[in-house]
């Protein structure tokens, strides 16, 4: 019971945190810095990423894999 809440609690913060990536990415597309398209590209992977976790917290059982992938 304790692991599955700390697990749920974890999942939120750490998608949360990655969600967070939407913002250094639009302003890297928005000012069209060539130098930073490599960074977006990355931090939009991590973005998706979150996402994903965030919709794993529901039932983190029936997505062990990637939760073990984001580890």
């Amino acid at each position: 019971m304790w692991r599955e809440r700390a697990l749920k609690v974890v999942l939120v913060v750490v998608g949360l945190l990655f969600t967070a990536g939407i913002y250094p990415v639009t302003s890297i597309l928005w000012n069209r810095d060539q130098s930073g398209y490599t960074d977006a590209m990355m931090l939009s992977l991590y973005f998706v990423l979150g996402t994903l976790l965030l919709l794993a917290v529901r039932n983190p059982s029936a997505h062990r894999s990637l939760i073990a992938f984001a580890a």
